[in-house]
């Protein structure tokens, strides 16, 4: 007779999620039948384990905490079948109350790969030593696409289910890291996705996009196995990260709208609110529908907008801060620099969609020698002179999805400048007293720290724009004029301002000062030794 097997730690966990200032969510994922697990909270009792899950696949589930106090550190344990659970313990922070005048801190930090630890391990005693309320998890926090195995390269055609498997295990490998581990169990963490949870650029190519294959069916083909490979990618992102979020709930002071997984066929957004003490984060994704070629609301959609106006148009009151997360930077990059002129008109991947060619859209020739720099700019000149384009050469071809991701492309900028007005009269919106609430905008991405001065009119507001990229992962070079540029002008009446810009791996960290008129925000880029930047612009030959 087969022995039973012992178990006797997790899988995988403990995550904390989502926390108000009465509640907390912890995640865990396991080898056997989650009911067999409880969360244990000292001080207020014990607490089932669901699964997140109909059938039991990736083995994930959620505990909620209820009854705590606000703004009080909790201890917790694991338990299967009423023992301990080795190492499957940890901390969590409840929110101030709302309308509590408790000064906040809470860190950003964003693409995290496994092939360097990068300024994890700091960032751990960071988080020990200074408490931060809660860490936003802004983007990439697995490289599905580029961490060994690569998945997207070995499993893109593969069958559902070990496609599925190779998901869960990419998120295994990452977040069993001890210093990842560390940190998710001790302070709640709140994320949302970017591409690298699917393939670089994912929305920003016509090989992802509804639009594109009803235009021309000879790429039917290609979207439909574009599209079982994100609808997988997706329901691992649910399981692994989007589940611990805030949810719809029949009472509730924001209106969330989420509260499970978008059914397979269905392209819907899934953006999230919480509060903590008088301060509330906007967090928006710009993947779940995005379509870059769709004619209105290509990158957020339309119920994501609805969903925008609705949180600004119902702060309460008592808020006097408000941070927007956007996953990619609001405004880091000219949209007449050098890398819209060269790259944002190219149909490269449209051309071979049309076609039917899978390999010319998702893998095309491309080039980085400087010799090619030439053609590249009588490319930009004579396009414009005949008025369509005629991608001449292969320089830098295989970025077009990287230039489309930004919001300073063509196709972007209606709902970038949208969102920041927005934002901007969020300001004032239920205030009393000609008090304003302070604003900031949080992103990660470009594999580059810097932090942006916005200084709009109509409405009159200045913010400040952080973006942390990466906790673990670079670029190997950063140039000024490629990745952010230093001072131009968003749109009529948006001006971006370069403050500053940091190579070396880096988290971000934000103080918020409730006044009681508007309260005082500082962010700040943590990072190791001196950072050098240099940059070649060739804009003005363009």
């Amino acid at each position: 007779m087969p022995r039973q097997r012992v178990i006797s730690r997790l899988r995988l966990g403990p995550v904390v999620g989502h926390t108000d200032e009465a509640s907390a969510r912890v995640w865990i994922r396991v080898f056997d039948n989650p009911i067999d697990y409880q969360l244990r909270v000292q001080g207020a009792g014990l607490f089932d384990f669901q699964s997140t899950e109909s059938q039991l696949e990736f083995r994930t589930a959620i505990a909620t905490a209820t009854g705590l106090r606000p703004d009080w550190r909790y201890r917790y344990s694991v338990l299967r079948r009423g023992r301990v659970v080795a190492r499957a313990r940890g901390s969590f922070r409840t929110m101030p109350a709302p309308g509590s005048m408790a000064n906040l801190l809470f860190c950003v930090i964003s693409c995290s790969a496994t092939r360097f630890d990068g300024l994890w391990e700091r960032f751990g005693k960071f988080i020990d030593e200074a408490r931060p309320h809660f860490v936003l998890m802004v983007g990439d926090q697995a490289y599905i696409d580029e961490d060994e195995p690569n998945v997207f390269e070995e499993h893109f055609l593969s069958t559902p289910a070990a496609r599925r498997k190779a998901l869960a295990e990419a998120y295994q490998a990452n977040w069993s890291r001890e210093p990842v581990r560390k940190v998710m169990a001790g302070v709640p963490v709140y994320m949302m996705w970017d591409d690298h949870e699917i393939r670089d650029g994912w929305g920003s190519l016509a090989s992802d996009s509804p639009t594109m294959v009803a235009k021309h069916p000879r790429g039917a083909e290609i979207y439909e196995k574009c599209n079982a490979y994100f609808e997988d990618c997706r329901d691992a992102y649910w399981h692994f990260q989007a589940c611990r979020n805030p949810l719809a709930l029949p009472v509730q002071s924001l209106p969330n709208y989420i509260d499970a997984p978008p059914l397979p066929g269905q392209r819907r957004a899934m953006p999230y609110a919480f509060r903590c003490g008088r301060l509330v984060v906007l967090v928006l994704d710009s993947r779940g529908e995005r379509d870059v070629f769709r004619k209105d609301f290509p990158i957020l959609g339309a119920e994501q907008w609805g969903f925008i106006n609705q949180v600004f148009d119902t702060l309460p009151g008592d808020v006097e801060a408000l941070a927007v997360v956007t996953p990619t930077p609001i405004a880091s990059m000219d949209p007449d620099g050098q890398v819209q002129k060269l790259l944002g008109d190219r149909t490269d991947d449209i051309v071979a969609f049309r076609r039917g060619d899978i390999d010319g859209v998702l893998h095309p020739r491309s080039s980085g020698e400087k010799s090619d720099i030439p053609l590249a700019i009588a490319n930009v000149h004579l396009s414009r002179l005949l008025g369509t384009p005629l991608n001449l050469g292969n320089y830098k071809v295989s970025n077009i999805d990287e230039a489309r991701d930004q919001w300073s492309h063509e196709y972007a900028r209606p709902e970038q400048a949208a969102l920041l007005r927005l934002a901007g009269k969020a300001r004032t919106a239920n205030t009393s007293g000609g008090s304003a609430r302070s604003l900031v905008f949080l992103s990660g991405d470009i594999h580059v720290g810097c932090i942006f001065d916005i200084e709009a009119s109509d409405p009159d507001f200045t913010a400040a724009s952080l973006t942390s990229s990466g906790i673990s992962v670079l670029q190997d070079e950063v140039l000024v004029g490629v990745y952010v540029d230093e001072r131009f002008t968003v749109a009529p009446g948006i001006r971006s301002t370069l403050r500053e810009v940091v190579k070396e791996f880096n988290f971000g960290i934000v103080q918020v000062q409730p006044t009681g008129a508007g309260a005082e925000i500082t962010p700040i880029l943590a990072h190791e030794g001196n950072s050098t930047v240099w940059g070649l612009d060739v804009a003005d030959l363009l």
